[in-house]
């Protein structure tokens, strides 16, 4: 009987040995082929472009045309693979972005704002999910980096360029009927706004302001000028917040038979077509220089540093150059 047993035990024994055996021949090792291409699929990931999303105000404003031609040209130069996205001005449609953004993993977002505090929940998730958040122009609180412009300081340039104009060109400050252009529902554009006032009042107090307007495309900019000669024909100081607007103005006192009158219109951001028509010497006498095109690589750089060096605290901010038939082929000639 112990005989059977011990058999029956020699066998059970003898088939646990050949299974481990089995399981240890069949085990993949560290090299195997299974293990390699894991780890040379996550190098290949390593070795991909950074995915960047970068969300800006609105596409019919040149100054952000400007901004996105020089992301796109200079982000090989930074191995970067940009995606573009258009606001429209709407607050909303930033958040939906950032959201969607955030699906697709990328490695870093980049947006300019409409509003500064629609998108701090979206901004939050996003970091939450480990892509940092730049902002740009305007600050979105807790952001990773913010690019900043001095929104007063520009509109000042600005606003100096009309009030050296109203005393090189008209017998009496009084005579200078002066209308503002700016979005007044912005924060930021609102100290521009506020900024250009100052810089002409800085230089001719007296003049006199008719009209100050709401306005951040060529269309809006025609819109709010043909609304305020009507009620003031005189009118012959335009100071506007940004090349888009001024150049809806310029088409608006152009089709009022003003092309060839003692007028003064300035702008923001220094667009291609602006300063050509401050080159020719028209009605359109100056813009201040913020290096759009310039800005493109600056955003590249700064998603490069927030991704190496993580958080940046103290504002990255961008430099101005007000630009008139002084200057206007130098900036040109850049």
């Amino acid at each position: 009987m112990k005989s059977k047993v011990f058999k029956r035990l020699s066998v059970v024994l003898v088939m646990v040995i050949a299974l481990v055996s089995v399981s240890a021949c069949t085990a993949k090792e560290p090299g195997s082929s299974d293990s390699k291409k894991e780890e040379t699929t996550k190098k290949d990931k390593k070795s991909g472009k950074t995915k960047v999303g970068f969300i800006v105000q609105d596409l019919t404003i040149n100054y952000f045309l400007s901004v996105v031609k020089g992301v796109e040209d200079f982000q090989d130069k930074y191995d970067m693979e940009v995606q573009v996205i258009d606001g429209h001005s709407d607050a909303p449609t930033q958040v939906d972005a950032v959201e969607n953004l955030i699906t697709q993993e990328v490695d870093c977002i980049v947006i300019c704002p409409v509003d500064t505090v629609a998108p701090e929940a979206a901004v939050k998730e996003a970091q939450a999910a480990g892509i940092p958040v730049i902002t740009w122009s305007e600050k979105i609180e807790g952001a990773d980096a913010w690019i900043a412009v001095n929104n007063y300081d520009y509109g000042f340039e600005n606003g100096k360029i009309a009030g050296q104009w109203i005393l090189d060109n008209l017998d009496k400050q009084e005579d200078a009927k002066v209308m503002y252009v700016y979005v007044k529902e912005n924060e930021q554009l609102i100290e521009r706004g506020e900024g250009m006032m100052d810089g002409l009042a800085s230089l001719a107090p007296d003049a006199e302001t008719v009209a100050v307007q709401s306005g951040n495309t060529t269309e809006s900019g025609m819109e709010a000028v043909e609304t305020t000669l009507a009620k003031h024909p005189d009118l012959n100081v335009i100071v506007c917040s940004n090349d888009s607007v001024a150049l809806g103005a310029y088409e608006a006192m152009v089709s009022a038979g003003k092309s060839d009158a003692k007028v003064c219109i300035t702008g923001q951001d220094a667009d291609e077509k602006n300063l050509e028509y401050i080159s020719q010497d028209t009605i359109l006498k100056g813009t201040v220089d913020i290096g759009a095109y310039n800005q493109g690589e600056l955003l590249c750089q700064s998603v490069e540093k927030v991704l190496k060096e993580g958080k940046v605290a103290d504002p990255i901010y961008v430099s101005f150059t007000p630009v008139t038939m002084d200057n206007v082929k130098d900036v040109m000639g850049r």
